[in-house]
């Protein structure tokens, strides 16, 4: 069997999402989360980053993404404001999401909070990032693992999705400083009911580099 030297990774959120920011650009995305957190600071509306930006600051391993995920307090007044500011972008309205499509590609989710106890919780769950003089709202990382738990083990979700899901799971659960079992138990349980203690067990698979169960 062919082995490679593992480096340790060291997370460097700020240098990281900027990097994810490049890498997104340079696969074509047109809007980052930098440009949009400006908009809704000068607007005073509260929006919460999720998804791959928000993995990149934690994760260590920083890749890029096609769209930008916001959990938005007041969605509609956050959905009027970047209307405004893209009207080149076509925008689709789902029971979950606000999606808004550039040349039929995503380029950003607005998500209703009302649509799901986790999404509502993760809106007091949050810490901030300073990127060009632009304060970044992210999810925490048991908030953002709570989110990788319940799209990985949906059964809605696309099998090859699932794995990246999986991935980014286990990288953020190496980067946890402690794992905060009634924390994240109760997270786990607003992503389906009875998950938290499933969470909780799949974090530890993961840190202890044991194979996830899903």
């Amino acid at each position: 069997m062919i082995t490679f030297p593992e480096d340790k990774l060291v997370s460097r959120p700020a240098d990281d999402f900027c990097l994810g920011e490049r890498l997104s650009m340079m696969q074509g995305s047109t809007i980052g989360p930098t440009e949009l957190f400006r908009l809704l600071n000068a607007s005073g509306l509260k929006g919460v980053l999720i998804g791959a930006h928000n993995v990149n600051a934690r994760s260590a391993d920083p890749r890029g993404t096609r769209d930008v995920d916001i959990v938005a307090e007041k969605p509609k007044k956050v959905v009027e404001l970047f209307r405004r500011a893209y009207p080149h972008l076509v925008i689709e309205d789902h029971p979950v999401v606000t999606r808004f499509r550039d040349a039929g590609r995503e380029a950003i989710d607005v998500i209703k909070p009302t649509s799901s106890r986790l999404f509502r919780r993760i809106l007091k769950l949050t810490e901030t990032l300073e990127i060009q003089g632009v304060t970044i709202v992210l999810a925490d990382i048991e908030a953002v693992l709570a989110l990788k738990f319940q799209a990985m083990t949906s059964p809605a979700r696309k099998e090859e999705k699932k794995f990246r899901d999986a991935s980014d799971f286990i990288f953020l659960a190496k980067q946890l400083k402690r794992v905060e079992r009634t924390k994240l138990t109760e997270l786990g349980d607003l992503a389906f009911d009875g998950g938290g203690a499933e969470l909780v067990t799949l974090i530890e698979d993961a840190r202890a580099g044991r194979k996830l169960r899903i």
